[in-house]
């Protein structure tokens, strides 16, 4: 990676040389946007819904998901429970007869085609029946038939293979599985008609298949191992039947595979296997597989670990292109040789909702037509409420209807959420004049540091992002919109950002949040939806009128109430920076210095370093973080909330949500709660186009689209009724799932109560009283995570680090500009 510190300094330099000539021949450093021409490629759109005809009532819980493409149909799944009656006998329940298991077959229209119970399929294949006549031995007496089990079965992966739909199945004697046998079930999607055939596995093989992925040449079915500490059997298939079978624990005995992501294909004898690591330390890893010999090779030197930038677990193999990944860029190509993503299809040539499209599947590809399917998920809708499937079509046009519309480039530092895409593409459809096209080049994921991957390495590829956004903004060469980039303080500045806070109108938002997020008196960026982040704590276990804790009350709650457990359980460094950035002014003097030399600091510093014991890695933390934060809240009364919005509050505390209220971090003034900006969006000060960008951010903060990232996952709109409306929705969405539960939970183990609107209106309050956004500057930080260690591990004094700390930072802030 290169210097940030020599680049920015560099390239600010040249930049202010050019911006000096540019001066002397009197030109407007405003750039000139471009203009579409009617030439320029285009495709157009055509979109259909698979609608699903289900009673979701008659569910205590269901998933829908998009299969594939199965001949010239589109397969789609719908399983989940029926609710189970409270007066069931539950020593003689069966289950399967709760289970539902459903796929629905459309034409490319969206025509709805069939309608097949897999259950009912099952039953009348005659599979149940073979298997029971196989297993019964001839010699058994009638009598001795009697006493026999009847023929139960579990259903395994659904999976679209070819023209069919393959099921797996396990077939048993009920509560008898030592003599079951696993079956393949195929069904004609059209017809419904099934065949069925046994499924052999190695005598010593114990597990379940995950289902085939098509990988080149290759057809790689995935079979989970139930035995040992968890890993994976892979058989691999051509045309002409079953290459090798390779089990990867017998080759890697000692790694634990949680599950795997995705596979690749890198040659004509080597896949990828991209996969989850149960260590001590879980983390996503590559191993290869040679598919003659079925050698396994764990990639020790991290070779494939740059693919890890860019969310391999939505990447398929398409035949012709390759290893296909759908980002919200476009449709991309894993570049093996340059360790990078190649772009095949952009969405600049389109009109489509990237945050739906990249979760989707591309089916069909060809320079005048494109497909993709999909089931897209936007938010919380509940455990009995139904996703819906679509079908996007791209066509190739003769012509672009956008001709004449002039380009406002925006870029997004982070995945574009499905409420700005929609913003987007509203804007791009209805405006005459103008058109949002996306500039791929200032993402993250392009900046890292392939060798590392850690908190260190990602603060400092979004540091070097910055300085790249203050260089290209500075000169004129930036985008005109920016989302996402309330991380980089150092753009909150008129030389690169609008100030916009003459434009909003601010009736009907978060006033506070809104001048939270100003620097002085101007607004460089604007929230579109934001979160908080303290502890949450019993009502009953702070004073009346508490909002946060001084450094003592905290080390007094914690020994007291919490009983020596610390709520936030995290290691010195990553404690001092979470409560570093939640007082950040105390370390900027009036004239824009940096002042860690002070009483603020140091009380910080001796704090961490005195009280905070790293929390015990066992390897689960995934797990034991959420399963044990309501044995916190009733323990030790007080849990971490960070970058928190409604519905991960009331999701978190559950039957303390009624009791509960958030309180700030440890400070050394004893402050509330910090606001932290999840989505934004800023205007470039170079723009020549600063009134159709204002439009457009208009759209942002139209009802429609704030009620959307209200829907999603973004955190809490910045509009208040999307606010009220969706929290609203959100009590009820868990109410309902709590009186699906309580139909066969005993109130004692249910433990939990309804709730009602007031803790809306607790939670609504509580954000009016924050005045301040946690304010961070990944450059700092890193810097930061590099020093303080050495105060805590007794390595230096505290004076030694804070001379070097401060030198350093004052430094690169100096260099930067």
């Amino acid at each position: 990676m290169r210097n940030p510190k020599k680049y920015i300094a560099c390239t600010l330099a040249l930049t202010m040389t050019a911006a000096s000539l540019f001066a002397g021949c009197g030109k407007d450093p405003k750039r000139s946007n471009e203009v579409i021409s009617a030439d320029s490629t285009w495709y157009t759109m055509e979109k259909h819904e698979f609608t699903l005809d289900y009673d979701t009532s008659e569910f205590d819980y269901v998933y829908n998901d998009t299969l594939g493409k199965a001949g010239d149909y589109y397969v789609v799944e719908t399983s989940g429970n029926y609710v189970i009656p409270p007066d069931v006998d539950w020593d003689e329940i069966n289950y399967s007869d709760y289970t539902a298991e459903f796929v629905d077959v459309f034409d490319a229209q969206g025509n709805h085609v069939n309608s097949i119970d897999i259950m009912d399929a099952v039953i009348d294949s005659g599979v149940l029946e073979a298997y029971d006549a196989y297993t019964r031995d001839d010699e058994e007496t009638e009598e001795d038939e009697e006493t026999v089990a009847p023929v139960n079965f579990s259903l395994g992966t659904v999976s679209v293979s070819g023209d069919n739909v393959d099921v797996k199945i396990s077939v048993f004697h009920y509560r008898d599985y030592n003599r079951a046998i696993d079956y393949k079930l195929t069904i004609d999607p059209v017809t419904g008609t099934t065949s069925y055939e046994a499924v052999e596995l190695d005598d010593d093989i114990d597990g379940y298949s995950e289902g085939t992925l098509t990988v080149g040449d290759y057809q790689v079915e995935m079979i989970w191992l139930s035995d040992g500490a968890g890993s994976y059997l892979l058989k691999i298939y051509d045309g002409t039947g079953l290459v090798n079978s390779v089990n990867i624990a017998e080759q890697l005995p000692a790694e634990s595979i949680g599950y795997i992501d995705a596979v690749f294909c890198i040659d004509e004898d080597t896949l990828l296997v991209a996969y989850y690591s149960q260590g001590v330390l879980g983390n996503d890893d590559f191993l290869t597989v040679n598919v003659q010999t079925g050698e396994v090779k764990k990639d020790e030197d991290g070779e494939y670990r740059w693919i890890n930038n860019y969310g391999v677990y939505k990447a398929s193999y398409f035949e012709g292109i390759g290893n296909v990944l759908l980002n919200d860029d476009g449709i991309q190509v894993l570049d093996f040789d340059n360790k990078a993503l190649s772009e095949v299809f952009s969405f600049n040539c389109c009109n489509v909702n990237r945050y739906d499209i990249s979760y989707m599947q591309l089916i069909d590809y060809t320079e005048d037509e494109i497909s993709f399917i999909g089931t897209v998920y936007r938010g919380n809708t509940g455990m009995n409420e139904l996703n819906t499937p679509q079908l996007i079509v791209l066509r190739k046009a003769d012509s672009n209807p956008n001709a004449g519309k002039t380009i406002l480039t925006a870029a997004s530092i982070t995945d574009i959420s499905y409420a700005t895409s929609e913003a987007v593409c509203i804007f791009n459809e209805t405006n005459p004049d103008y058109f949002i096209s996306f500039d791929d080049k200032y993402k993250t994921d392009r900046y890292f540091d392939d060798s590392e991957a850690s908190d260190t390495a990602y603060e400092n590829a979004t540091a070097e992002l910055g300085n790249q956004l203050t260089v290209d903004l500075m000169a004129g060469e930036g985008p005109d919109i920016i989302f996402g980039v309330s991380s980089l303080s150092q753009l909150n500045d008129e030389d690169y950002l609008l100030d916009i806070s003459d434009r909003i109108d601010t009736e009907g938002l978060f006033v506070n949040v809104l001048e939270a997020a100003k620097t002085g008196d101007k607004l460089y960026q604007l929230p579109l939806a934001f979160g908080v982040t303290g502890l949450a704590v019993l009502s009953d276990d702070i004073d009346d009128g508490q909002t946060g804790f001084t450094f003592e009350q905290y080390g007094d709650f914690v020994s007291t109430t919490c009983n020596g457990h610390d709520p936030l359980a995290m290691d010195q460094t990553e404690f001092f920076i979470l409560c570093m950035d939640a007082m950040n002014e105390q370390f900027i003097t009036e004239d824009g210095k940096v002042d860690y030399d002070n009483s603020a600091f140091r009380a910080l510093a001796e704090y961490a370093n005195e009280n905070v014991i790293p929390p015990i890695d066992t390897g689960d933390d995934m797990y034991e973080e959420v399963s044990s934060t309501l044995d916190d809240m009733s323990q030790y009364g007080a849990v971490r909330f960070e970058y928190g919005y409604f519905d991960a509050y009331i999701q978190l505390l559950e039957r303390y949500a009624n009791e509960s209220v958030i309180v700030g971090l440890p400070s050394v003034d004893g402050r509330g709660p910090m606001l932290s900006v999840n989505a934004s969006v800023a205007i470039s000060s170079q723009t020549a186009e600063a009134d159709a960008c204002w439009s457009f951010v208009e759209t942002l903060l139209s009802s429609d689209i704030q009620e959307l990232y209200a829907a999603g996952w973004d955190g809490c709109p910045i509009s208040t009724a999307a606010f009220e409306s969706s929290s609203q929705k959100a009590v009820d969405i868990y109410n309902q799932e709590l009186r699906v539960m309580s139909g066969y939970l005993t109130p004692e183990q249910l433990a939990l109560r309804e709730m009602d609107y007031s803790v809306v209106d607790r939670y609504e309050a509580m954000i009016n009283s924050c005045s301040s956004v946690t304010a961070s500057d990944p450059a700092v930080t890193a810097i930061v995570r590099e020093e303080m260690p050495a105060y805590f591990s007794g390595q230096k004094t505290l004076d030694e680090v804070i001379a070097v700390m401060e030198d350093r930072v004052q430094t690169f802030l100096d260099e930067r500009g």
